[in-house]
């Protein structure tokens, strides 16, 4: 279940959680966009960064034996000391790290990545008979129109999958038959309760703290909108 889903049926967990703590109060649009465009034999998904996770950990769910995986991992911290296997290299600049895989991987070892490092931002590419995914290796910026367009494009993952489950879940609330959809969500958070014991601390405080507010969900099929709105708290 993706995490806009699992937010409109409060259902709190560590992907949810992780999509919130780099915001503190306001409003903030144009996030987790999606473009889905069903064909005949397959669905094609163009996303922005934030589900990126989930649909490498989608997608290994389907790898028999291992499948080669290219990406990385970016982090302020040495993660060559954390991980069982050798990175293929590393990129730094400002003090962030890029570190970079390209080898062979299991369903296992994939989804471990992400449970091992719920905080971090993983990207990674590859393919199985379910479907391939291509994701874009670098810190993810706001998403913001190009220069002569009204609203800002999904360029941050490709995936092409033949799970209509998967399809189903992203569009969980699409009422209308669509051969196209595009979905734009802005996160208003009004409020940030911080549990007591981390008031103090300011980095615990951003990661432990429930950000409360509303989603606002705009959902364009054929060039008509319309928005639906859920409680946020997370």
């Amino acid at each position: 279940m993706n995490f806009i889903r699992k937010i409109t049926e409060e259902k709190n967990d560590v992907w949810v959680k992780k999509q919130f703590t780099r915001y503190g109060r306001g409003n903030y649009k144009n996030k987790a966009i999606l473009e889905i465009s069903k064909g005949a034999k397959r669905t094609i998904i163009k996303s922005t960064f934030e589900f990126a996770g989930e649909f490498a950990y989608e997608l290994a769910n389907s790898i028999e034996g291992k499948v080669q995986v290219t990406g990385g991992m970016i982090s302020t911290k040495d993660l060559s000391l954390e991980v069982d296997f050798e990175f293929a290299g590393k990129k730094q600049f400002a003090g962030v790290k890029t570190f970079l895989i390209d080898m062979e991987m299991s369903k296992e070892e994939i989804q471990k990545l992400y449970d091992k490092f719920p905080s971090t931002l993983i990207f990674l590419t590859f393919k199985t008979e379910e479907g391939q995914l291509k994701t874009k290796v670098k810190s993810p910026k706001a998403a913001k129109p190009k220069k002569g367009e009204t609203e800002p494009k999904a360029d941050f993952c490709n995936f092409k999958t033949t799970n209509e489950s998967i399809v189903e879940d992203l569009t969980f609330d699409v009422e209308k038959e669509f051969k196209k959809v595009k979905l734009i969500h802005t996160f208003e958070i009004n409020d940030l309760e911080i549990p007591e014991e981390y008031k103090n601390d300011f980095a615990k405080a951003r990661t432990h703290a429930i950000r409360k507010g509303k989603i606002i969900r705009e959902i364009t099929i054929n060039e008509e909108k319309e928005e639906k709105e859920y409680k946020l708290e997370a």
